[in-house]
């Protein structure tokens, strides 16, 4: 008779594989959209600048205060969610609707306060989303299939957000212009809300019965070392791409690249970076977090350095972005898989949106601004790309000193045991 492996046997209240995809798919979709709002701007920067006369540190700062809204409402309704047990459904949905309106009033916006004030809240609306999007695919796979479901939801967000991004919103604002631009990418937010709402749900105990978790149980997220130095990895990881998704774009037109050319780069970057952030938590899966982290911060490093080395040579540029095979998978496994690894279940978005909320505040908010004072005092964005070139040498520190958690290398269970989940499974009927 065949026996299953115990390492093998799905988890109670794990969905299987197919249900699995199902939501990872829905998920990847959901997430995609959250950045393709949030960073869609990034690449008309150059028209909306000339436009409504705004220098790289204003420029920068429209970043910067969507980070800081992000990083507040994350944390905010992240932990509300799991104080009260669930609810992680119609945040998402909410969350997609809400944010998809602001960003179609961007086309509105007259000058750079109303534009400010927008942007800010778009950051507050958004912010929810991906915690408990990454939540719900986290507690729903199997152990040996978490580091690459939840890499697939990143894919998401950087095949949306930022390989087709470039051509989407170029060629929109090139046909229609810029302001126009904005209320047609507004509408596929709506139609996944839509989706999500339709074909999501939460399976578990009833609200009534559902573990409630205490204000003193929050503690536990900052009880493992491998929390707080994930804080400091994540700041730097998002600091330093949010920086250079910021300037990228404009440091391809100041080099005198053509629109064309500058979202060809682009698109191919975002795309090997959608890959590696399926490539390199699949990699870590079976080799480990810690050695797959190091792997990707050096590599995350040489993404910037490359595009300024090389931003005159289309061949050797576009060869060069093979680093981004590994450096797409750093904000997963930082941001998402170590933390989740390292807490109890049912405190998987308060430490998601803890380490949101931290990198965004510090590492979001001062990536562009440094990003574009540097480009400012020294006339020159090639110099902000190569400070977010050195940055994850920081990140790589962080990979050296946490504690390993991936089952297939430590031979335990992932997350540590705790009460029932909040708010149970998140899956599809």
């Amino acid at each position: 008779m065949h026996v299953i492996e115990p390492s093998r046997r799905p988890a109670p209240g794990v969905p299987g594989a197919a249900r699995q995809n199902t939501l990872v798919a829905i998920m990847f979709f959901a997430a995609g959209i959250v950045f393709l709002d949030r960073f869609g701007i990034t690449f008309l920067f150059p028209q909306i600048g000339a436009d409504l006369d705004l220098d790289n540190s204003r420029l920068g700062s429209l970043v910067s205060v969507t980070a800081v809204a992000w990083a507040i409402s994350s944390l905010i309704f992240s932990v509300l969610a799991d104080r009260l047990g669930g609810g992680a459904k119609w945040m998402i949905v909410a969350s997609l609707v809400l944010f998809s309106c602001a960003v179609g009033l961007i086309g509105l916006a007259p000058n750079y306060g109303s534009l400010l004030l927008l942007r800010a809240v778009i950051g507050f609306c958004e912010g929810p989303a991906l915690p408990l999007i990454q939540g719900a695919v986290a507690r729903a796979s199997s152990p040996e299939r978490r580091g690459r479901n939840m890499g697939i939801v990143i894919a998401g967000t950087l095949l949306i957000g930022s390989a087709l991004a470039p051509g989407i919103m170029i060629g929109l604002a090139t046909a229609l212009g810029w302001r126009l631009a904005f209320p047609l990418v507004a509408v596929p937010g709506i139609a996944v809300a839509v989706l999500v709402a339709v074909f999501m749900r939460e399976d578990g105990p009833a609200a009534a019965d559902a573990h409630r978790i205490r204000a003193r149980d929050f503690r536990r997220v900052l009880a493992d070392r491998n929390v707080p130095l994930a804080l400091a990895g994540s700041t730097v990881c998002i600091g330093s791409s949010i920086g250079f998704g910021t300037f990228a774009p404009a440091f391809l037109h100041d080099e005198g690249l053509s629109r064309g050319t500058s979202t060809l780069v682009l698109t191919v970057y975002g795309l090997v970076i959608a890959v590696g952030s399926i490539l390199a938590p699949a990699v870590s899966d079976r080799i480990g977090r810690r050695p797959a982290l190091l792997a990707a911060a050096v590599c995350s490093g040489l993404v910037p350095v490359c595009f300024v080395l090389f931003a005159h040579s289309l061949p050797l540029l576009l060869a060069s972005l093979a680093a981004g095979l590994m450096a797409g998978g750093s904000l997963t496994l930082i941001t998402y898989v170590v933390p989740g690894e390292s807490v109890p279940r049912e405190l998987m978005a308060t430490a998601f949106a803890l380490q949101i909320a931290v990198g965004e505040t510090v590492g979001g908010a001062l990536g562009p601004q440094l990003g574009g004072a540097v480009a400012d005092a020294t006339g020159d964005l090639g110099d902000a790309l190569l400070l977010y070139g050195a940055a994850p040498i920081l990140l790589a520190l962080v990979a050296v000193l946490l504690r390993e958690t991936a089952p297939r290398a430590t031979g335990r269970k992932a997350v540590p045991e705790g009460p029932p989940e909040a708010g149970g499974e998140v899956v599809l009927p």
